[in-house]
Order: structure tokens, then C-alpha cells, then sequence
């Protein structure tokens, strides 16, 4: 008789752990979240990933797993590692097993670096609950739409440093070149060589003294980059994203206003950056730099293609940037077309790997 009672109850605390592990497994809610969605290569990045109990009752065994990107380099000491992360066929994988008591949860961090430019895809995981006997598991997947991208390395070379800078210098010394007629900002004592027309009898009048009206200048510094992907080696488009990001710093830095063309598959964080607007400051260099970052290199058009969209609307006295792979003949034509169509002789900077970039 005590043997039947055992085996009954036995029997009955197994229903009821088969039916709690579908219970608990329903229970669970996970989330993640990293502390930058765009990171410099070799930057460390926080991967916080929570699953928690929302249910009433405890979850006597869970197991939840993240498998993340073969490129990963952990940050994490030699003891954490042996604990969480695990190494598979395809890359690394992080893994917790734990006791959740209900409306509890579980909080891990994991750090790491990514030494390339890309796209990097993290937000899939997998759950499994079992009984306290571990004679039942249930399981779960799913995927968060997460990723990391990494932005292009800085250009080193200092040839093609010191032939941006003077490019530059020379837009900048333009600006005082010639004055706007229109936009008188003042007056100033009159010096003999100015034209009559230039005088101001009213404040000559005021003052006793020759005054001729002060202009201010025509010409605004302001830059335009177009990045050609049409053509050229995986290298040499590596070598043209490092450039363009330089040189996007570069104006940066000395406050130069710049638009941007492009005819790759750019994409920011909210769709398209085939042509970016004419900016300045760290949302119009972050957005740049997330779609450099994620670039593939597919070209959608031609360069020459790219040079006419781009003088529609074309302004004048404006500095041209081009960065381009080795110019094969189709995309001198578009060389050809921007210099004929612009006041200002364009820049041509050519990402060649194997010659460690140009100046033209």
C-alpha cells in the first residue's frame, strides 16, 4: 500500500513539474540592450542582456543562451569566460544557468570588441525551463533586431593629409577673393582705389570724412564629398571608406560645412544617405559614419551618374572632394564632367590598397 501511495505521489509531482516547466517557459521575458549602437573598431562595447520571471511561481531551471558573431573579441576576465562563454563552430556563444524565483530577475553583462568595420547582428537567444528532477525541458527562441555597427578606421597617410590641408587653405582664402555688393555690413574710411559708387554720402555727411560701404563676402566655405563604390577591389573600398571618414573629420575640425553624395548601398539609421544635406556637428558625423559603417559596396549607378545628380543643385565658388577606387574610363567622364561643370578645381583622392592611397 505505502508503495502504490509513493508511486502516486510520485506521479502526481511529475505532472505537476511537466506542467510548471510550460508555465515558467511562458513566464520568462528577455531583453538586451547595448551602451552604443555605432563604436570605433577595437572600442569596447556592454552587451546587458535580462530575463526575468514575470510569473507567480519560481522557475527551478533556466538556461538561456545568446550566440553572438565569430568577429567578437571579449573584454572579460579569465574566470567569467570559463563561466559564460562557450566557443562554437560559428563564433562564440554566452550561456547562464540559474534559479529564478517569480517576479525576479537575472541581469549579465558581457564585454567586447569588434576589430573590423560592418554590421554586426546580436538580439538572438534561446530559453530552456525544466523540471526540479530535470526529467523535462522545454524550449524557446527568438530574436531581437539588435546590432553594432562598427565605423571605418581612420586614414593614415600622411600624404594625403597634407594635400587635404592645403586644398582647404585655399577654398578658405577665396572666401575673401570677392565681395556681395548686396550685403553691405558696414562702412570704413575711403583709401583712394575704391570706385566712387562705393561711397556713403550719408555717413560721409555724418562724419566729415570720405566712407565707402563695407561688403561682405560672397563665397561661404563649404565642401562637397562624393564617394564613388563603383569599381575597385573589397581593399580599395576599404581604403575609400577610411578616407572619406578623415576627411568628414577633417571639416570637422575646422568647422567646413559639407554635403555629402554617394552612390553605394549607404544606409543610416533611418534609411538612405545617398545624398546627406549640407551639416555640421556630431549627429550629421554619426549619421555618415553608420552608413559607412554597414556599407556592403554595391554600386547602385555610375559616377558619372552620381556628378549629375549632384549638380542639380550645384552652388557656387563650392569645394568638390572625390574619393574613388582606380578611375577606369567610364568614371574619368565623370571626372571630366565635374571639372567642366564646377568654378573650383575638384580634389581627387584614390584608395588604391596595394599603393596605400593617392592625391590626385
Amino acid at each position: 500500500m505505502i508503495i502504490v501511495f509513493v508511486l502516486l505521489l510520485t506521479i502526481c509531482v511529475l505532472v505537476i513539474q511537466h506542467r510548471l516547466a510550460a508555465l515558467n517557459l511562458q513566464s520568462l521575458v528577455y531583453q538586451n540592450e547595448v551602451d552604443r549602437d555605432l563604436a570605433e573598431p577595437d572600442q569596447t562595447i556592454t552587451l546587458t542582456s535580462t530575463v526575468r520571471n514575470v510569473g507567480r511561481l519560481p522557475a527551478f531551471y533556466v538556461n538561456f543562451m545568446e550566440p553572438l558573431p565569430e568577429e567578437i573579441q571579449p573584454d572579460e576576465d579569465e574566470d567569467w569566460r570559463r563561466h559564460h562563454l562557450k566557443r562554437a563552430v560559428f563564433g562564440y556563444y554566452c550561456t547562464s544557468s540559474l534559479y529564478l524565483l517569480a517576479h525576479r530577475r537575472y541581469t549579465r553583462r558581457f564585454r567586447f570588441s569588434l576589430p573590423e568595420r560592418g554590421r554586426y547582428q546580436l538580439g538572438r537567444y534561446y530559453l530552456a525551463v525544466g523540471d526540479y528532477f530535470g526529467l523535462n525541458t522545454k524550449y524557446r527562441e527568438g530574436k531581437i533586431g539588435r546590432k553594432v555597427v562598427v565605423m571605418p578606421r581612420r586614414w593614415d597617410n600622411p600624404q594625403t593629409a597634407l594635400t587635404l590641408g592645403g586644398y582647404l587653405g585655399e577654398i578658405s582664402v577665396r572666401r575673401f577673393i570677392f565681395e556681395d555688393p548686396v550685403l553691405t555690413i558696414g562702412v570704413r574710411e575711403y583709401t583712394g582705389s575704391e570706385p566712387m559708387k562705393q561711397i556713403s554720402w550719408k555717413q560721409t555727411a555724418r562724419t566729415g570724412t570720405l566712407q565707402v560701404k563695407n561688403y561682405d563676402y560672397t563665397v561661404d566655405v563649404n565642401v562637397t564629398i562624393l564617394l564613388n563604390l563603383d569599381g575597385g577591389s573589397e581593399a580599395d573600398q576599404e581604403c575609400c571608406y577610411q578616407i572619406t571618414r578623415t576627411v568628414c573629420e577633417t571639416l570637422e575640425r575646422r568647422r567646413i560645412p559639407y554635403e555629402f553624395y554617394g552612390n553605394g548601398d549607404l544606409y543610416g539609421p533611418s534609411g538612405a544617405v545617398n545624398r546627406l544635406y549640407e551639416g555640421l556637428g556630431n549627429q550629421h558625423f554619426r549619421t555618415l559614419m553608420y552608413a559607412l559603417g554597414q556599407c556592403s559596396g554595391v554600386a547602385f549607378y555610375s559616377f558619372p551618374t552620381m556628378v549629375d545628380r549632384c549638380f542639380r543643385n550645384n552652388r557656387r565658388s563650392r569645394g568638390y572632394i572625390v574619393i574613388s577606387p582606380p578611375l577606369r574610363e567610364k568614371e574619368q567622364e565623370g571626372m571630366r564632367m565635374l571639372r567642366r561643370l564646377s568654378e573650383t578645381e575638384p580634389l581627387l583622392l584614390i584608395g588604391e590598397a596595394e599603393k596605400g592611397g593617392e592625391a590626385l
